[in-house]
């Protein structure tokens, strides 16, 4: 079975063995680590390296000196990096494998991530006390050593889980968990599937993370003799809850879904969520980067949060700690006009947008010429009632793919601009999210109109279709434009913005008279091409 993931052709495979080359970071340069995953699309690789944890790299940062097979460069070391990691994952959770002992254990319930959040928001004095990863290492009592044992615990279950689902749809089936056994372990299937039962508490036929972390702190209580206190089940469930937490809150701030935490993100965030000074989200995001390298990982979040919660004797949650708001943003459709909005003005990425926007405009103009000089309306006699059947079921559907008709009629119905953008973004201005937006809506209803003239000249059922697929092609030049800039492949100018737009969200306006527009503004556009139709076939 193939591991499934978002490796582009040729990349080297999840738990290769690399080198990091080329970094202007001298203490992370030539490091030595393993590929822990792929951002989506590929084009950013995370490296997971030891006692740092993961690193956001690009592919050609990579060096591979060694895949999961064995099989490394010539003159290097060659050693198996996969089982090495596999082995080093047990040590950590105390044994040498997960079938080495008994799982059975009370399963904790599966609760929301989040923390119950009373509404009050952190002052910048007490984002200043949250203490640095080194005060664990540093304070010498029970509780802090126990607390790092045991996120030292949900660490190893996570970074099982983590390769274990394959699929990456948040639990592990018998046939992945399986796969990953035999590729780490020399258990045969009768042992495996033994442990797969014992760790699938709930005997539903897939197992969640939470009880996979369960069974590693089941694993690690059974090898100090078995015998727990209840104060230390207890301690055990509120680090439970501490990782489900911080998980809530990382993947709301994992905007592009790599893994890891950049500033960039942790400032949308933040700015989003809280009110606190740039100053102070910057001062907090060094503060939790325990390893200095520029991204804050999911275990930085978890141990910043045990480290303030033991301070301040558990009363608070981490939404409390970062002083943020309930999340009411949405995102918004990844497109060159979200670019237009976002860019300086005059910059290189305006001009893009601008271009792009005035190309898919020209080729529009160009084919509505042309089927107005070539193309013949057939007259009422000559179309089969097949066709007009046909063309009838095709009216709705023509609305529905219009991608940036329907983008542009959500915005306005559900989300408002807010003047916290410009903190992040300067040229994002009021004036040009409305400018954006009718860019938007133009290039929509020029294909809404392009595609009705195609349908009212269909004289075969076949034709009416072709012509559909025919254009889809063109209304897709901007996403790919997008997409090349994402990608790094036109300017760094580019691909910063073209990264800003895939991380873009808007609050929603709240207003239930607005947010029925979009449904309003669907119809009405049903009706026009309705009224078209029956114009061209029933009355002209």
């Amino acid at each position: 079975m193939d591991k499934e993931s978002n490796r582009g052709p040729g990349m080297p495979p999840e738990g290769s063995k690399v080198r990091l080359v080329g970094l202007k970071n001298p203490d992370l340069n030539e490091k030595i680590g393993h590929i822990n995953n792929y951002s989506r699309g590929g084009e950013r690789v995370m490296v997971a390296i030891d006692g740092q944890g993961l690193v956001k790299v690009k592919p050609k940062q990579v060096e591979v000196i060694e895949d999961p097979s064995g099989r490394g460069r010539p003159g290097l070391e060659r050693k198996n990096s996969s089982r090495r990691n596999n082995r080093s994952l047990s040590r950590e959770n105390g044994n040498g494998s997960l079938s080495g002992g008994n799982f059975r254990g009370s399963r904790q319930g599966e609760r929301g991530g989040r923390g119950h959040h009373n509404g009050s928001v952190a002052t910048e004095k007490e984002l200043r006390v949250v203490p640095s990863s080194n005060s664990v290492r540093d304070n010498a009592s029970q509780s802090s050593h126990t607390s790092q044992e045991i996120m030292e615990t949900l660490r190893s279950a996570d970074t099982m889980f983590d390769l274990a689902d394959t699929s990456g749809d948040g639990v592990i089936n018998q046939e992945e968990f399986e796969f990953y056994m035999k590729k780490y372990t020399s258990h045969d299937r009768k042992m495996i599937r033994e442990c797969f039962r014992m760790i699938d508490v709930d005997q539903n036929g897939d197992i969640t993370r939470d009880e996979a972390r369960n069974a590693f702190l089941k694993k690690r209580r059974d090898l100090r003799g078995g015998s727990v206190s209840e104060k230390a089940k207890t301690y055990e469930e509120e680090l439970l809850e501490v990782s489900r937490d911080a998980d809530a809150l990382f993947d709301k701030a994992d905007f592009d879904k790599n893994g890891a935490l950049s500033i960039k993100e942790f400032e949308l965030y933040m700015k989003r969520n809280t009110q606190h000074s740039e100053s102070a989200i910057r001062q907090l995001f060094h503060t939790m980067d325990a390893d200095k390298n520029g991204f804050i990982t999911r275990e930085e979040v978890r141990t910043a949060y045990v480290e303030r919660k033991t301070a301040s004797g558990g009363k608070k949650s981490l939404m409390d700690i970062l002083g943020l708001d309930d999340d009411d943003m949405a995102d918004v459709e990844d497109d060159v006009y979200n670019m237009f909005f976002l860019a300086d003005f005059w910059d290189n990425s305006f001009w893009f947008a601008v271009l792009v926007f005035v190309l898919k405009l020209g080729l529009i103009i160009i084919i509505a010429v042309d089927l107005f000089d070539t193309g013949v309306f057939p007259d009422r006699g000559e179309v089969s009632r097949e066709v007009l059947v046909t063309q009838l079921l095709l009216l709705p559907v023509n609305v529905s793919v219009q991608e940036e008709l329907i983008t542009t009629f959500f915005i306005y119905a559900n989300l408002k601009w807010s003047p916290q953008i410009l903190e992040l973004h300067p040229g994002a201005t009021k004036g040009k999210f409305h400018v954006a937006n009718i860019m938007r809506f133009l290039d929509g209803f020029a294909f809404l109109f392009i595609n009705t003239v195609l349908l009212l000249q269909a004289s075969q059922v076949l034709s009416a279709f072709l012509n559909f697929a025919a254009l889809q092609f063109l209304s897709s030049i901007d996403n790919v434009a997008l997409h090349l800039a994402r990608d790094g492949y036109l300017s760094e100018n580019l691909e910063e913005v073209a990264g800003d737009v895939m991380l873009l969200k808007m609050p929603k306006n709240h207003n239930h008279g607005l947010q029925i527009l979009d449904s309003v503004m669907f119809v009405v556009m049903f009706l026009i091409q309705l009224v078209i139709w029956i114009l061209f076939q029933f009355v002209l």
